[in-house]
């Protein structure tokens, strides 16, 4: 394959989902190549566009961080999907399109004559992907969701936080982000089909079955009578953070005596309590005190450079900050700089992975509508006054 080959080149899709998990599927859709449309609300566009941190202090619906990062390499146009002219509009559009992507509650798309039943028969090979808190089906179907709902739906707050407190959410959005990722997965799976089989799928993705897939590993130790519970942090303070050393399990027992000379210790390699891995579970917390008066007097990573060249399972707790200064991410070239005209040049995240061959596409995020003229006239056929009369009317 040449380089610079957009595996995708030839998809479009359509973007009817908000928040954050669809949109991060779409942006994977987008960053290889497909031509992404992303259809907004008239007036006030994805949700995302009020959701702060905004660039300048005052909220604004070109500078939300959130949908600047989740919505880099699309298109935007605005359809009003409940008024007959918006689902018509929408109608032609999905003939010609591959994918569709929404996050709307279940069953709502049916009611508007938008669902996979309706829009399948105008298209037969269309991929239609629902994203959703609980599913298309099941008695949790009509339930709302959030971030924080699927994280304990799914079980993962169960193992977050310390024995003796209340269970922790994650921070950000890692079910969001993980809901995402396996949209971007079924859909292309069903877009293989498709090429294979020559007919299209209804994709269901479940936030809480994704999460619950990520702590599969407790269920399963559940039923044979061990069930996961939180434990209390290994992390040890350096002088600029928190490293986690991996002493008590990470350490090779032909590496220890090594480790304890790099520490100025050299007396504890042949200690009882920490000379074998199974000692120094079982003197966790006397050796996470001994390991911490050697972090504490050095940077984090410095630290953790000098276990790792030890062969030792070390890291250190990256902020934000650290993040775009990684040695390891710029060599990557992951991070990227984009520039947009409302919130200016700024350095975004980059592609999760990288195929050999092909480079990752991409664009700002869109201005709200700014591909009205060319979706609607370029492809549907209308006119700028027919434009301006469904403007006028509240459809677009």
């Amino acid at each position: 394959m040449p380089e610079n080959d957009c595996i995708l080149g030839d998809i479009r899709v359509l973007d009817l989902s908000e928040d954050v998990a669809g949109p991060f599927c779409t942006k994977l859709l987008a960053g290889l190549g497909a031509e992404v449309i992303k259809v907004e609300a008239p007036g006030t566009g994805d949700i995302s566009r009020g959701a702060g941190p905004f660039i300048d202090a005052a909220p604004h619906g070109e500078q939300s961080a959130t949908y600047l990062y989740l919505n880099t390499g699309k298109k935007s146009i605005t359809l009003d999907l409940q008024s007959q002219t918006g689902a018509f509009i929408l109608q032609r559009l999905a003939q010609e399109c591959d994918i569709l992507v929404e996050s709307c509650p279940a069953g709502h798309l049916d009611q508007l004559g938008l669902g996979y039943a309706t829009l399948e028969r105008f298209n037969p090979g269309l991929i239609y992907t629902s994203v959703t808190p609980f599913g298309q089906t099941g008695p949790y179907r009509d339930y709302k969701g959030s971030e924080l709902i699927a994280q304990a739906m799914g079980a993962l707050m169960h193992t977050i936080g310390l024995p003796d407190k209340e269970p922790l959410r994650i921070g950000g959005n890692a079910a969001g982000y993980t809901t995402g990722m396996s949209a971007f997965s079924a859909t292309l799976l069903a877009l293989y089909v498709r090429d294979a089989a020559g007919h299209g799928q209804h994709v269901d993705v479940s936030a809480m079955e994704t999460i619950t897939v990520a702590q599969i590993h407790a269920s399963i130790a559940h039923q044979f009578g061990r069930t996961p519970t939180r434990r209390a942090s290994t992390l040890a303070q350096a002088q600029d953070g928190w490293v986690h050393a991996g002493l008590e399990r990470g350490v090779r027992e032909d590496t220890w005596a090594r480790v304890c000379a790099l520490m100025g210790r050299p007396e504890l390699a042949d200690d009882p309590k920490f000379n074998t891995r199974e000692a120094r579970r079982e003197h966790q917390q006397e050796l996470l005190t001994l390991i911490s008066e050697w972090t504490a007097t050095r940077p984090k990573e410095e630290i953790y450079h000098a276990l790792q060249g030890l062969r030792t399972v070390a890291g250190y707790v990256a902020t934000v900050a650290d993040l775009y200064t990684s040695q390891q991410l710029l060599a990557r070239e992951f991070l990227q700089c984009i520039d947009h005209p409302d919130a200016g040049t700024a350095t975004y995240p980059g592609a999760p992975f990288t195929i050999q061959g092909t480079a990752w596409h991409y664009a700002r995020a869109p201005r709200l509508g700014e591909h009205n003229v060319e979706v609607y006239c370029g492809r549907l056929g209308y006119t700028r006054e027919d434009l301006a009369h469904l403007r006028g009317a509240g459809v677009i």
